[in-house]
C-alpha cells in the first residue's frame, strides 16, 4: 500500500520536474539567441591600448598625425565650449586666404574688444591703425587675442557673421562632425547667451563644463583640424614659433614670447609648437611634437590653468615610455604568405616594395595574426622587377589598416621571341647560364689566339717584304 503511495507520488513529480526542467532550457535558448543577436547587433568595441597619464583635462587626446591613430584618448569625442577651436581654424583660414604681409585695419570692434586684454608685447590696437597679417596671426596664437581674431575676420568677410560661416563650412569639409562656430573669438556662448569674457562670478565653474553650448567642439575635431593646418606652410610655421621679434612699420620692434614657450625647453624639444587658450578659470592646450621618432599633435580641454604646462608634459611622457616606432616590412623583404603566376603558369614569388614604419606599444606587436593578400592579376608577361603585383593587408589591433605593395622577385621576359625565351631558360637556370658562359670564355680566347696567330704571321710578311725591297735597291 505504502509503496503504491510512492509510486503516485513520484509519478506526479517527475512530470512537474521534467516542465521546469523544459522552462529552464526555453529560458537558456532565449537568452542565447538575444546575446547572439546582440552581438550582431552592437558594433565591434576599437581597441585601445592602455596609457596612465596623469593630467587635470576633463578631455584630452593624443594623435599619431602619420595614420591618426589614437594612441590616447581621454572623453576625446564629448562635446565641450573649446575656445581654441575659434582660434585655430580663425588662423587656418587666415593662412590659406591671404599673404602674411596684408595690412589689416582694425576696426572699432577689435580696438573695443583689445581693451579688454592684455598682451605681452605692450602694443595697444587702436581703431583705424594697420598691421601687417603675421603680427596678428603671432598676437592669436601666443597671446589668445581675441582683437586679433575680430580683426582679422573682418579682414576676410566684412562682417564676423559671414566668416563664422566659412569657419563651418571649413568644418563641414573637413567632417569635423562634432564641431559648431558661432564667432572666431572663442568666447563661450549658450543658450542664454554669450558670456563676458571679463566675467568672474561664482557660477562660472559650472558654466564652463555645461554639456550643451551653441558652440563647441571636441578634442577630437579639433586634433584633426590641427593635423589639416599643420599641411599649410604659413600656419605651421606661426605654431611653431616659441617667441619672435617683428619690426613694425620700419621703427618699432615687437618682443613676442607664446605663453607656453617653457614646453619647448622642458619637454627636451619634444614639443615643437603650441597654442593656450584660457576661459572662466579653464584651460585649452594644442600641442605638436616628436616624440620617439614620430610626430603628434595633443589636445586638452577643461583643464586646470596652472596645469597647463604640466598637462603636456605628462602625455610627452607617457607617450615616450609607452610607444616605439619600427617597422612594419622593409623593402626587398619576401613576402611568403603566398605566391603569384602568370597566365601561362610560370610562378613567381613576392617582395615587399618599400619600407613601411608603424606606431606600436612597447610591449605589444599590436598586429592582428590574420594577413590578407590582394592581387592585381592576371599577370601577363612581360612582368619587370618594379611592377606592383598586389598588396599585402595588415591590420592593427585598434582596427587601423596599413596596405603594403608587393613586387615580383624576379623579373619575367616576354614568351614573344626566341630570344626572350632563351633569356628566360638562362634566368630559371643559373647552371645552364654558368656553362654557356663558360663555353663563350672558351670560345673568345680560342678566336683570340687565332687572331694573334694571324698578326704575327702578317707582321713577319711584312718585315721579308722591306727586306726584299732594300736588297733590290742595293
Amino acid at each position: 500500500m505504502r509503496r503504491r503511495q510512492d509510486e503516485k507520488t513520484g509519478s506526479r513529480i517527475r512530470p512537474r520536474r521534467l516542465s521546469r526542467l523544459l522552462a529552464g532550457l526555453l529560458i537558456l535558448l532565449a537568452l542565447t539567441a538575444q546575446s547572439v543577436q546582440a552581438a550582431e547587433v552592437l558594433p565591434a568595441v576599437t581597441y585601445q591600448p592602455p596609457m596612465q597619464a596623469e593630467v587635470s583635462a576633463s578631455s584630452a587626446i593624443v594623435l599619431d598625425t602619420a595614420r591618426m591613430r589614437r594612441l590616447y584618448a581621454k572623453n576625446a569625442d564629448g562635446r565641450l565650449a573649446i575656445p581654441a577651436a575659434s582660434k585655430m581654424m580663425t588662423a587656418l583660414l587666415a593662412c590659406e586666404r591671404l599673404p602674411l604681409d596684408t595690412q589689416v585695419t582694425i576696426s572699432s570692434v577689435a580696438a573695443q574688444e583689445a581693451k579688454r586684454e592684455a598682451t605681452g608685447d605692450g602694443l595697444e590696437l587702436k581703431t583705424g591703425d594697420k598691421y601687417p597679417l603675421e603680427y596678428l596671426l603671432l598676437r592669436l596664437v601666443f597671446y589668445d587675442s581675441n582683437a586679433a581674431a575680430l580683426a582679422i575676420a573682418e579682414q576676410i568677410s566684412g562682417v564676423e557673421a559671414n566668416f563664422v560661416d566659412l569657419m563651418n563650412s571649413k568644418a563641414a569639409s573637413l567632417e569635423l562632425s562634432g564641431t559648431v562656430f558661432v564667432n572666431s573669438t572663442g568666447n563661450l556662448v549658450y543658450e542664454d547667451g554669450p558670456i563676458d569674457p571679463g566675467d568672474r562670478s561664482d557660477q562660472s565653474d559650472n558654466i564652463a563644463v555645461d554639456p550643451l553650448p551653441r558652440q563647441y567642439s571636441t578634442v577630437s575635431d579639433l586634433a584633426r583640424l590641427t593635423a589639416f593646418a599643420m599641411n599649410n606652410q604659413k600656419f605651421a610655421d606661426i605654431v611653431r614659433k616659441d617667441s619672435e621679434y617683428l619690426l613694425l612699420d620700419g621703427k618699432t620692434l615687437v618682443p613676442m614670447r607664446n605663453r607656453l614657450q617653457s614646453v619647448w625647453r622642458m619637454s627636451e624639444n619634444r614639443i615643437t609648437g603650441a597654442f593656450y587658450s584660457e576661459r572662466r578659470e579653464r584651460g585649452y592646450s594644442v600641442a605638436i611634437g616628436r616624440i620617439n621618432d614620430f610626430s603628434v599633435i595633443m589636445v586638452t580641454a577643461n583643464g586646470n590653468p596652472g596645469k597647463r604646462s604640466t598637462d603636456l608634459l605628462a602625455l610627452t611622457a607617457a607617450i615616450a615610455n609607452n610607444y616605439v616606432q619600427e617597422a612594419l616590412v622593409t623593402a626587398g623583404e619576401v613576402f611568403s604568405g603566398y605566391r603569384e603566376e602568370t597566365v601561362d603558369g610560370e610562378p613567381f614569388g613576392l617582395v615587399f616594395r618599400r619600407t613601411v614604419l608603424y606606431i606600436r606599444p612597447i610591449d605589444d606587436a599590436f598586429l592582428m595574426q590574420e594577413v590578407q593578400y590582394r592581387s592585381y592579376g592576371p599577370h601577363h608577361r612581360p612582368i619587370e622587377s618594379t611592377m606592383t603585383i598586389g598588396q599585402v593587408v595588415f591590420q592593427l589591433k585598434d582596427g587601423t589598416v596599413i596596405a603594403v605593395d608587393v613586387g615580383p622577385d624576379r623579373q619575367i621576359l616576354s614568351s614573344i621571341t626566341v630570344l626572350n625565351q632563351l633569356l628566360a631558360s638562362l634566368q630559371n637556370n643559373p647552371n645552364l647560364f654558368y656553362v654557356i658562359m663558360a663555353c663563350g670564355s672558351l670560345l673568345v680566347l680560342v678566336m683570340a689566339i687565332h687572331v694573334f696567330e694571324r698578326l704575327s704571321r702578317l707582321i713577319r710578311l711584312l718585315r721579308l717584304i722591306r727586306l726584299e725591297r732594300r736588297a733590290r735597291r742595293i
